[in-house]
């Protein structure tokens, strides 16, 4: 409604023109001006108040122009004071200006810095959109900075998405069309986002260098002394990172640098979580929240919900730990849907600029295809019986191991949902809430892993400590576990059949370890044969005579299946290999007596990852 009411109040005054004053014209940019520099020292409310004070003089000459760069000034300064939504509205307002007196240069220019507000909001989509016509305005321009700033700021947007070598791309094509080593704006944005993709892939090194260039021209900026917290923090040197942002903390709050608050809030409140300082923790993550959510910055909320849920689990409320987690997950998918959308529009550009070029070599393709038709049907002619064999057999091998998953999940959920039952009905609920949370997580990484034939080991034992932590609570850590590798054996390397271990240990748990007398163990050990995993599951449970008689019927017949299944399922992943998939043995101690049950697993280690 206000912008409404304005854009008639400028229709109206610019419908009746009147003789300029040049003095006030002068005025006009002058005051201009001083809100460029007030911007560039970052003291937003000044440089707010002389745009205003342009703006007034504009309106009142009819002055399109000078209202164009007016409105374009209170938007970069509403931005700079973190108030994304307003900032939007008042550069497109701008925009529209810019246009209607033909400044080509002023279009561009808000055009990239429009596309900033939406990167600083995660809105990815209208990013790339308004960037791709940004470079349309200054495509060819070398040495001209906005061309370079826009190039860094797709790449900005293609580092967000996760394309790491398309970013760097874009960000050495900047480097390349501004070789000036002088500090300035250009040359400090370039190292600073190049900074942020060197540490987003982990290089720390690189990341630091590039940080240390961009802070040569400007010493003292913020976001770059931010970044250069967040470097050390990922390398765990906490107190380094921590003098970065309390440091900067300070200083934004006597400057209002809304946006360097945030960022700093959330650093101090991943400190604080480490540290264990969970009230300060808090404090930090919500008013980081709270300047977020008012301000639209999607990104900022996702991670203050992240961490928030963090805090309350350390501190043993599952409740709202599990609250958080659920506003984190939603705003991350509305943050990687904008990305998604944005990626679809960025190969819907490609096949448009591609369609000529096609176009124009298919004949030649066509030509080359008649000419190889013939060979290449002889081949395979020659191939077809053979692969064909190959395939089925294949195919059928996989159907089989689909089919198998299908029965398996359900009984593997059931038996999760059957625990959670039990814990309600004879546990508070507090303590039902913490299962409850727990068992969400597993439930989300189950489903994950649904629709893979193989997982990495490091992914399997990720599963299954869920699992167990969730059966330790339960049953009020009546026994312990441990997981061990011999040297030299890498989890995240070898791949294994998804699901299978946990059957394994719900067996030792239920038929071994719950009847036991004293504190039961469960000891799970990893070593490497050639090229076939060994898996060692070891329980000081009663015994398998003894669990036998304890089973009723129905629970024979569900984990002689689930053996089966396992059985099946590791036969059809090791292939003619001759070996037994696994083997059941007891445990007998220096008197000749039952001391528990080893399960011996042998999977064969395939490099290929489903």
């Amino acid at each position: 409604m206000h912008r409404s009411i304005c854009l008639i109040l400028i229709y109206f005054l610019f419908s009746q023109p009147l003789k300029a004053d040049p003095d006030k014209r002068q005025d006009a940019h002058h005051y201009v001006q001083e809100g460029n520099n007030y911007l560039w020292r970052f003291l937003p409310l000044d440089a707010w108040e002389m745009y205003h004070r342009a703006m007034d003089i504009a309106l009142e000459i009819h002055d399109e122009g000078l209202l164009a760069d007016a409105l374009f000034g209170i938007g970069q300064a509403v931005w700079y004071n973190g108030k994304f939504y307003d900032a939007v509205d008042t550069v497109k307002l701008s925009l529209k200006h810019f246009r209607h007196v033909g400044d080509k240069g002023g279009q561009g220019i808000a055009l990239r810095i429009l596309a900033n507000i939406y990167d600083d909001m995660g809105d990815y989509d209208n990013a790339f959109k308004i960037i791709t016509e940004a470079l349309d305005y200054f495509e060819g321009g070398k040495n001209n900075q906005n061309y370079i700033l826009s190039l860094v700021q797709m790449g900005n947007l293609y580092k967000n998405m996760g394309d790491y070598e398309t970013a760097m791309a874009y960000y050495r094509k900047a480097e390349a069309s501004w070789p000036y080593q002088d500090g300035g704006y250009p040359y400090r944005e370039l190292y600073h986002r190049m900074g942020e993709l060197y540490a987003v892939q982990g290089q720390i090194r690189e990341a630091r260098e590039c940080y240390r260039k961009s802070l040569s021209g400007n010493i003292k900026g913020k976001i770059v002394r931010l970044k250069m917290g967040h470097t050390y923090l990922m390398e765990k040197k906490y107190d380094i990172a921590f003098k970065y942002y309390d440091s900067l903390y300070k200083e934004a709050k006597m400057l209002t640098d809304i946006n360097i608050i945030i960022g700093s809030m959330l650093g101090l409140g991943k400190i604080n979580l480490i540290r264990n300082n969970l009230p300060e923790a808090l404090s930090m993550v919500e008013g980081s929240l709270a300047l977020s959510s008012v301000r639209g910055a999607r990104q900022n909320k996702r991670d203050a919900y992240e961490l928030l849920s963090a805090i309350y689990e350390a501190s043993g409320d599952s409740r709202k730990a599990l609250e958080y987690h659920k506003q984190y997950l939603l705003v991350k998918d509305s943050v990687i849907s904008e990305a998604f959308k944005r990626k679809l529009f960025s190969s819907k550009q490609e096949a448009e600029a591609n369609k000529l070029k096609s176009q124009r070599n298919i004949l030649i393709a066509c030509v080359g295809a008649i000419m190889v038709l013939g060979l290449i049907t002889l081949l395979a002619t020659i191939l077809r019986h053979r692969n064909e064999k190959l395939r089925l057999k294949q195919r059928a091998a996989e159907l089989e191991m689909k089919a198998l998953r299908a029965q398996m999940n359900p009984h593997f959920i059931f038996n999760c949902l059957s625990s959670i039952n039990h814990f309600i009905l004879n546990e508070e609920g507090d303590r039902a809430s913490e299962y409850l949370t727990r068992f969400s997580k597993l439930i989300r990484t189950v489903l994950v892993n649904a629709g893979k034939t193989t997982i990495t080991l490091e992914e399997e034992l990720s599963m299954l400590r869920l699992y167990l932590n969730m059966e330790q609570l339960r049953f009020r850590e009546v026994f312990e576990y441990s997981i061990e590798f011999e040297p030299g054996l890498h989890p995240s390397m070898i791949f294994v059949p998804s699901f299978i271990l946990q059957p394994f240990c719900e067996n030792a748990i239920w038929h071994g370890l719950l009847h036991k007398e004293g504190k039961g163990e469960l000891r799970i050990s990893f070593s490497m044969k050639k090229d076939v995993l060994i898996c060692v599951i070891r329980d000081n449970g009663i015994g398998r005579e003894k669990a036998a008689a304890f089973r009723s019927g129905a629970v024979e017949k569900g984990a002689s299946f689930g053996n089966r299944l396992s059985a099946e399922r590791l036969a059809l992943f090791n292939g003619e290999n001759g070996d037994a998939s696994f083997v059941t043995e007891d445990i007998v101690n220096e008197k000749g007596e039952i001391a528990g049950t080893k399960v011996i697993l042998k999977i064969h280690n395939k490099l290929v990852h489903d």
